[in-house]
């Protein structure tokens, strides 16, 4: 079991023996800065570090020595995370070494070898179908790219960049074609497996692969059996209400439904149909998932006027991560993100502009991440606050505290309603009205 980072911190402090060499390549910068400081580190360590392209300390980088051996280079890879980071970036690196690299589960490592000019060729094609897509877009640009790996991608469905699904590409791809495209990596046997004519072999492969998104391909695939579906994506059959999510030709009114449904590999599926309506969008760019928000947020039948309002509330471009918000978006426009999906109230809620009003609804959220949130935010109600601990809310919204017995119906009436947490907050209370009663699983 790998020591917490403070744990290692202090060894590299006061080690006197060969655990220094791993601790001065420790992924940690103040477990490296600790080993810098120590006399006992092993002098050639350092030096290899610092030729390699560390500063002197260990914490940051600077320009590597032009002149570095590939066998010195070598001698890091075995040494820790952040000595093989610096090596994948040096460019005296051999395209051996940077094969073994390729093979790392840290996808920095990935990135930097699938940008490297010494990469070889067969590396390079696998890094192509990386399960990571910023893995796949450098491969993409490297001038050692193979021509033939990335247009057998592009026929198979991919954008060119390799990033993402080329929506409605229906490219012709035979059998022997999909195994070669499985064999590659992750993103090649997705795209094998979404197809019709893929063979049994390889859509057995993509249902027990450990990568959900991979396994998710077989919603796409109308040959894809129902014993297959079922260990892909740990749902029990039928599959009546999934199978449109193979049609191309479904209608949007079967697709919507779906864009809601529990599983995330089936809103996955649902936010990469061609015919997902400009409704089952909206509610995709929401998703708790920033998986299912990205590929949503790609797809032609996105609102460009709910993109943008994601956006200015705190949004990348890409709908995946938080981003520096906009002062001046409108209140009203924060008080419809809070009454739509998990993103669009986590940005309604973090934002500056939102009004009491607006908060005092999230106050309730069925989150308690959220309404923890809209109770640290500067425009919180206070009455509001005041009255959901009085019929029972916690302190720290995450639960049912100490209530007042004599709170009046007409204030459990109000507080059950501002949302799901409120009402299940009064549920517990002794002059809950009868309708008010009924437990649920909001806390």
């Amino acid at each position: 079991m790998r020591q917490p980072a403070f744990v290692r911190r202090n060894l590299a402090s006061t080690a006197t023996d060969d655990a220094l060499v791993a601790l001065a390549c420790d992924e940690n910068l103040w477990v490296r800065r600790e080993a810098a400081r120590n006399p006992a580190t092993p002098s050639w360590v350092l030096d290899l570090l610092i030729r390699a392209g560390a500063d002197a300390d260990l914490r940051g980088r600077r320009r590597p020595d032009p002149e570095m051996t590939s066998r010195d280079l070598r001698r890091l890879v075995e040494c820790g995370p952040w000595a093989q980071l610096l090596v994948a970036d040096h460019p005296n690196t051999s395209s051996e070494v940077l094969g073994v690299l390729a093979d790392q589960p840290d996808t920095r490592l990935r990135a930097a070898v699938a940008g490297h000019l010494n990469v070889g060729e067969s590396t390079l094609a696998h890094l192509c179908a990386d399960g990571d897509a910023e893995v796949r877009r450098r491969a993409a640009v490297n001038p050692r790219r193979p021509d033939a790996v990335h247009d057998l991608l592009v026929r198979a469905g991919s954008d060119a960049g390799l990033g993402k699904l080329e929506l409605g590409n229906d490219d012709a791809v035979d059998s022997v074609q999909l195994r070669e495209l499985a064999a590659l990596g992750p993103w090649g046997l997705f795209l094998a497996a979404r197809r019709p004519v893929c063979p049994i072999d390889v859509l057995e492969s993509a249902a027990a692969a450990p990568d959900w998104k991979v396994r998710s391909a077989l919603l796409d695939n109308p040959s894809a059996s129902d014993d297959l579906i079922q260990g892909a994506i740990e749902l029990s059959p039928p599959f009546d209400d999934l199978r449109p999510l193979s049609n191309r030709n479904a209608r949007a009114a079967e697709l919507m439904p779906l864009a809601e449904h529990p599983q995330l590999e089936v809103r996955m599926a649902c936010a990469r149909h061609p015919n997902a309506s400009v409704d089952a969008i909206a509610v995709l760019v929401a998703d708790r998932s920033a998986d299912v928000r990205r590929l949503a947020a790609q797809h032609p039948n996105l609102d460009a006027h709910d993109h943008e309002r994601l956006v200015r509330a705190g949004s990348s471009k890409d709908l995946a991560v938080l981003a520096d918000p906009d002062p001046d978006l409108d209140p009203s426009a924060l008080d419809t993100l809070a009454r739509g999906g998990h993103w669009a109230r986590q940005l309604a809620v973090r934002h500056p502009a939102t009004e009491p009003d607006t908060l005092a609804r999230l106050l309730c959220d069925s989150d308690g991440k959220l309404r923890e949130w809209a109770a640290a935010h500067p425009a919180a109600p206070q009455d509001v606050i005041d009255d959901i601990r009085r019929v029972g809310g916690a302190i720290d919204f995450q639960g049912v505290g100490e209530s007042d017995p004599d709170a009046p119906a007409v204030l459990l009436e109000r507080v059950a309603g501002l949302g799901p947490w409120g009402a299940w907050v009064v549920s517990w209370h002794p002059n809950s009205p009868p309708h008010l009663r009924q437990p649920s699983s909001s806390g």
